[in-house]
């Protein structure tokens, strides 16, 4: 089969450490508030990476700790099963060196696709609450999988959504139906429909030839919409409007970072923790 590229980015920069810190404020305040709760708490990890990342900056240190470290450093009520998900084996090992280190935890790590894993992930859901943490590189995450997710009706779901790399996908000249087959079908994976093709309307001037013309809007606010729309409809209440764009140091979109509500019995705490979150970090 042959294997469908797309336009990524690199990670290391201000703009991660900002993502990890928010995540870290929020899973910190998160378990604090159900210190006392019966539930058992769990974290997942759906693109755990190696648990630590490499800053890009010269004056920093050589690795800062990423995702999977700094759950693993909540211990003022901690989180009683953490589960790691990363595709590339070589990761893996990096993720068991981790657990090893914290061997009294239990950590599972899983060498496998996120989609696949947490769309066959089955828990007692009334024993657990818990964060859930998707952190893609680029398109990885199916709108089928945040589906199910959101029928958990039990993490707290963080989304990077993947800004940059959905908006190289569209040129901004180009009829929707001219777009690479592949990544039309990667689009619509990621949207779950076709409502990306709306982002692309008649261009107010015929070309050279009197002929019309599509257009995509400029910048990224358009497809950033419709996916929040979408998320609105599937979660409801339980999404989160306000969300925090990742830019790189050239002021370039990169991600979204994306909030929705696990249990609906925990909205308005868990909204008003995320929301306080973003709007300072």
């Amino acid at each position: 089969m042959n294997q469908i590229s797309e336009p990524g980015t690199t990670f290391g920069g201000s703009w991660t450490e900002k993502k990890l810190e928010i995540l870290e404020r929020y899973i910190d305040a998160y378990t604090t508030a159900l210190k006392n709760k019966p539930f058992k708490l769990i974290y997942i990890d759906a693109f755990a990476g190696t648990g630590y990342v490499e800053s890009q900056d010269k004056d920093a240190e050589d690795f800062i700790h990423g995702s999977a470290a700094r759950a693993v450093g909540i211990t003022d009520r901690a989180f009683d099963k953490l589960i790691f998900i990363e595709k590339d084996q070589s990761r893996c090992l990096e993720l068991e060196n981790l657990r090893q280190k914290h061997s009294y935890r239990d950590i599972q790590i899983e060498n496998v696709d996120s989609n696949d894993y947490l769309k066959n992930l089955h828990k007692d859901w009334r024993k657990y609450r818990g964060v859930l943490f998707l952190d893609p590189f680029a398109t990885q995450v199916q709108w089928s999988t945040i589906e199910t997710i959101a029928s958990f009706n039990a993490l707290d779901t963080w989304i990077l959504f993947p800004t940059y790399a959905v908006a190289r996908m569209l040129p901004r000249s180009k009829k929707p139906d001219d777009i690479r087959p592949g990544w039309a079908k990667r689009l619509t994976i990621v949207f779950g429909d076709e409502s990306w093709r709306n982002l692309y309307q008649i261009s107010p001037q015929l070309n050279l030839f009197g002929t019309v013309e599509h257009e995509r809007a400029s910048g990224v606010n358009g497809l950033i919409d419709i996916y929040k729309s979408k998320l609105e409809s599937l979660f409801q209440d339980r999404f989160l409007s306000k969300s925090r764009t990742l830019k790189n140091s050239k002021n370039s979109a990169l991600f979204e970072f994306l909030f929705c509500v696990g249990n609906p019995s925990g909205i308005t705490p868990a909204k008003r923790i995320a929301k306080h979150i973003l709007e300072r970090i």
